[in-house]
């Protein structure tokens, strides 16, 4: 183990963050200052516990939902009362250490569950299996042996395919050690988070895919389906390599592999209680400092020379003054609600664009072969006839998070669509249609009960061009100015994890 460690060192903070410098002097707040937070999920809950512990005590949180949580959605059937169905945020990986440090601290008993092992029911990847066949797969695959499997398409030596499965990987290994080379090579070093500007960025100026065949890493494109492509982070042939290498960084490439090769690190797993728990126990504990709105419809913010909010709760149409105005909304949709948007400003956040992951939460029989999960790689991104996202794949709740739970004859799963464009009215009704023909035609299910759909605005971000442009980078020269600071998945990366990690580098500069 320490010489896994060694050799694959485990997340650290000792580096600096570049990015720090970029940020104006302003952004720092004085614990008189009111402050109000407009959005509650993941990145507006953390921030409010954040000032809360360094002794802010005029802080007020607004949220439209009557939950706090945002897209960390964590759903109960009663028919499975103990069993979490996410249907947002969803899994942790070796990299998380942010998000189980907040666990210790406030969600002790939110345990994880190790995910997809041969005791649960294995997982189906159907990426080279024909949707002609309009079958259910029956042949399931733990995730590394898939891996293994679609790596042995890409080896050009017929020798390495008759090795047994732990010399096969060994490519792998060497490939993930050169792109983390590479990756510090454009980057330098720095603690997971937003990447520095790159000096050179003709370097990652091409699509992921593009980026590693560049560098002769295609052997990585089977792991970096999964965790790039599959969790919504964009098609690998279409999205920036830029996005691809902030959600790869060194640490979660070394966790991997330790993972992989049998220390304690786990390479998936889900919150048995679910992580909207968190973010509830979160706002349970600092509900003394924080005053939390639920239900809050806000209708305006204006923020010079102080800043004015305008929302309404209870059918109440109420107006809250303070100092500060911490946005943690999608900019995407709502920058609207911010009536006096500086030119500067709205340069930056119209340049953003978004794709849109459905999530539904559907009632199946238990099929003769059930696994965890199954994914049809082929079908993501594609667009039906009416023009959005297909089924591509869907999680079994109760084996992935509570195996010892046995099956009642029926199961819930949680299906996913993803398209690679915002979203339109009338898509939720076309989304729901090309799931069912989805479900009946190769997963052979004909017959569901859909309990709820969820089709999230998702994975906010620049294109090629704003990337070059430093779009990034200039938000955090924005912080701070107008009485406003920006937090969320607009001006980081969709994941809770990354909305931690900003907020966490902002709250250096911030907390006087």
């Amino acid at each position: 183990m320490v010489i896994l460690n060694a050799l694959f060192p485990r997340i650290s903070e000792d580096h600096p963050n570049p990015n720090h410098k970029l940020l104006p002097t302003c952004v720092k707040l004085s614990k008189e200052k009111r402050i109000v937070i407009v959005g509650g999920g993941p990145a507006g809950v953390h921030m409010s516990a954040c000032l809360a512990a360094k002794g802010y005590k005029n802080v007020t949180l607004l949220e439209a939902e009557a939950e706090v949580g945002g897209k960390s959605l964590t759903m109960y059937d009663p028919s499975q009362p103990d069993v979490p169905h996410e249907l947002g945020t969803c899994y942790m990986s070796p990299g998380y250490t942010l998000i189980r440090n907040l666990l210790d601290e406030y969600d002790k008993d939110n345990l994880e569950s190790t995910f997809a092992n041969e005791k649960k029911g294995r997982m189906v990847f159907g990426l080279r299996l024909s949707d002609e066949e309009k079958q259910k797969y029956t042949k399931g695959m733990e995730y590394f042996d898939w891996v293994l499997e679609e790596t042995e398409e890409r080896t050009t030596s017929s020798c390495c395919r008759c090795l047994p499965n732990s010399a096969q990987s060994v490519p792998i290994f060497a490939a993930m050690l050169k792109y983390n080379k590479i990756h510090e090579s454009i980057f330098g070093k720095y603690p997971y988070g937003l990447p520095p500007k790159p000096k050179d960025w003709s370097k990652i100026d091409m699509t992921a895919m593009d980026f590693l065949k560049k560098n002769g890493l295609e052997i990585l494109e089977p792991v970096f389906l999964y965790s790039q492509q599959v969790q919504g982070y964009g098609i690998l042939d279409r999205i920036p390599a830029f996005y691809l290498l902030w959600w790869h960084h060194p640490d979660t490439i070394n966790g991997s592999i330790r993972a992989s090769l049998g220390s304690d690190d786990i390479i998936v797993s889900l919150l048995k209680n679910g992580w909207q728990s968190l973010w509830k126990k979160m706002v349970q504990r600092h509900s003394g400092e924080v005053k939390y709105v639920t239900g809050a419809s806000v209708t305006s913010i204006k923020r010079t020379p102080t800043v004015q909010v305008k929302y309404t709760h209870e059918g109440v149409e109420k107006q809250l003054e303070a100092d500060v105005f911490i946005s943690a909304v999608d900019l995407c949709r709502f920058r609207h609600l911010i009536v006096d948007l500086d030119p500067e400003e709205e340069t930056v956040f119209s340049r953003l664009t978004e794709s849109v992951l459905t999530t539904t939460l559907y009632k199946g029989k238990t099929t003769e072969h059930e696994h965890t999960v199954e994914f049809w790689f082929g079908k993501m991104g594609q667009l039906s006839s009416s023009g959005v996202g297909q089924f591509y794949g869907h999680r079994n709740s109760r084996m992935a998070a509570r195996p010892e739970i046995p099956s009642s004859g029926s199961e819930l799963r949680v299906a996913y669509q993803y398209m690679d464009r915002p979203l339109e009215s009338g898509d939720a009704s076309k989304l729901l249609h090309t799931l069912q023909e989805g479900l009946k035609t190769y997963a052979g299910e004909p017959e569901v009960d859909v309990k709820l759909q969820k089709p999230w605005p998702y994975f906010p971000r620049f294109d090629a061009k704003g990337l070059s442009e430093g779009l990034p980078w200039k938000i955090l020269q924005l912080q701070g100015q107008r009485n406003t600071i920006f937090i969320g998945s607009s001006v980081c990366f969709e994941s809770a994890l990354d909305c931690v990690a900003y907020n966490l580098m902002l709250c250096k500069k911030i907390c006087a």
